[in-house]
């Protein structure tokens, strides 16, 4: 059998080749606000991998093994880097389990650790094994409440470890009640996420001589970028203002305090839409279990009741089966 090398030897790009998975992953939220050092590789590759479990079950085991061509895909890696495309995919990721380190500091909930997630990455022929630390397994498997659902895909197209980094920040503020979500940040808000330093370089500060806060610069390589990386997702989808920019600018008098952004939510955005499903029901004798899924999704515009949960957000479906049925129905209706 060809080696991973030879089978992809003379492309273009792996991620020509191969179609990145499109899946729903989640988080705690204590995750999700913890403090993370991973590189824009490591997050996509972290990524992968939990796209790779189910977010529901318990009882799962420690490791999880990625497929060698899916990932250098997903990386974008290309045979202009090496010829020994298996080597540099590991190269790329081999610093994982350093930078998988979290600090977590839950002071409502009593709850204070320090830890790294990943404690050893390791090739074989095919596949990259992931093994993870079973002390913080729990952030990302047996979820019931209190955790975010993301869509991988989402992710995989962006090109910094900020957008990641945003995408995420928005989730975690998004009410799935609201059509339209709201949320604007300060300069300095915007610095602590990103890890900004106030003063010196990379602060987009000017000079002593000049003074003052490089507010165009700071749009031109925070902002803009951020926006740019986000404008395609399917689960966040900001808004354009009148003006066609993804962003609001908060101004005290004359001067920007900040920047606000609005957004809508969807749940699962690889299931059709709710009009479509509708449509589905009354056309199709369809499967119990997918009758369910499409009025979720029709029942989803409506404002939920009082604890009940959000529509895809906390249900145990098995989301890649009923996907795979409705759009077998949504086809054979063309």
């Amino acid at each position: 059998m060809d080696s991973f090398d030879d089978q992809i030897q003379g492309q273009m790009s792996i991620a020509d080749l191969f179609e990145p998975p499109e899946k729903l992953f989640a988080v705690s939220r204590i995750f999700a606000r913890a403090r993370k050092s991973m590189s824009l590789a490591e997050q996509k590759t972290f990524v992968y991998a939990l796209s790779e479990m189910r977010f529901t079950e318990e009882a799962q085991s420690d490791c999880v093994k990625l497929d060698k061509k899916t990932l250098a895909g997903i990386l974008g890696i290309t045979t202009a880097d090496t010829g020994h495309l298996s080597v540099n995919l590991y190269d790329e990721i081999k610093e994982l389990p350093r930078h998988s380190y979290i600090e977590i500091n839950e002071k409502d909930l009593g709850l204070c650790s320090n830890g790294f997630i990943i404690t050893a990455v390791t090739r074989f022929k095919n596949v990259i094994r992931l093994r993870f630390n079973r002390e913080y397994l729990g952030l990302f498997t047996g979820l019931t409440s209190d955790y975010l659902t993301m869509w991988s895909a989402d992710i995989f197209q962006m090109k910094s470890k900020r957008s990641v980094q945003f995408y995420e920040f928005l989730r975690q503020k998004t009410d799935t009640r609201k059509d339209v979500n709201s949320e604007g940040l300060g300069i300095r808000a915007f610095k602590e996420l990103f890890d900004i330093p106030e003063t010196g370089e990379g602060s987009y500060m000017r000079s002593a001589e000049q003074g003052g806060f490089n507010r165009s610069r700071f749009e031109q390589q925070v902002i803009q970028p951020l926006c740019e990386d986000l404008k395609n997702c399917r689960m966040i989808n900001l808004i354009a203002q009148s003006d066609g920019k993804l962003y609001e600018k908060v101004k005290r008098g004359n001067r920007v305090a900040g920047y606000r952004f609005y957004w809508t939510f969807t749940s699962h955005p690889a299931i059709a839409s709710a009009e479509e499903v509708h449509e589905i029901r009354k056309a199709v004798d369809a499967d119990p279990k997918v009758l369910k899924v499409a009025k979720d999704l029709v029942d989803g515009k409506k404002k939920p009741k009082k604890n009940s949960f959000s529509n895809f957000e906390q249900r145990d479906y098995d989301f890649d089966n009923l996907e795979a049925q409705l759009l077998r129905m949504q086809n054979n209706l063309k």
